[in-house]
């Protein structure tokens, strides 16, 4: 290897964007000093289309555990619930420890720097009062609605 690829610097990117349900109510926990932390888990999915049905369908999902702070740490303590769809932009960090017997663990998880929660509450005109609605239910639907098949449709 010479010299100038030893100096190479590579500009560093870290940074993700998650759609997913939380699989637990979040944690909401304060540090010594007081600042709010605020975690819980989330199942992510793709949409598949099964080959042999035809039929769109979610695989296997994966679950990304998401630390958010402070303010925004409080408000998803106080707002969210399990199987609420969320938007999540942060970054990557691993967390290692030492566990009681003794066996070093990590884990990789996301360090949030916004959480946008997508359920909104829609006025119904049949009904007395507000319904919780998902966007991220809307969104799919029309999504699965309006999808064309991967090589039958397109148009060039």
């Amino acid at each position: 290897m010479n010299q100038q690829s030893n100096n190479l610097r590579l500009p560093e990117q870290n940074s993700v964007v998650l759609v997913g349900r939380l699989t637990r109510d979040p944690e909401l926990r304060r540090t010594s000093t007081g600042k709010a932390v605020c975690s819980f888990d989330i199942a992510i999915s793709r949409r598949i289309k099964d080959t042999s049905t035809g039929q769109w369908k979610d695989s296997d999902p994966t679950f990304v555990p998401i630390i958010i702070w402070g303010e925004q740490a409080e408000r998803c303590g106080e707002r969210l619930k399990k199987g609420f769809p969320v938007h999540v932009e942060g970054r990557l960090q691993t967390n290692k420890w030492e566990g009681n017997d003794g066996v070093k663990r990590s884990r990789l998880e996301v360090i949030a720097s916004r959480v946008q929660f997508l359920t909104i509450i829609k006025q119904d005109s049949s009904t007395i009062g507000a319904k919780p609605t998902d966007i991220a239910t809307d969104l799919q639907e029309s999504y699965d609605n309006n999808n064309i098949d991967d090589d039958e449709d397109i148009p060039f």
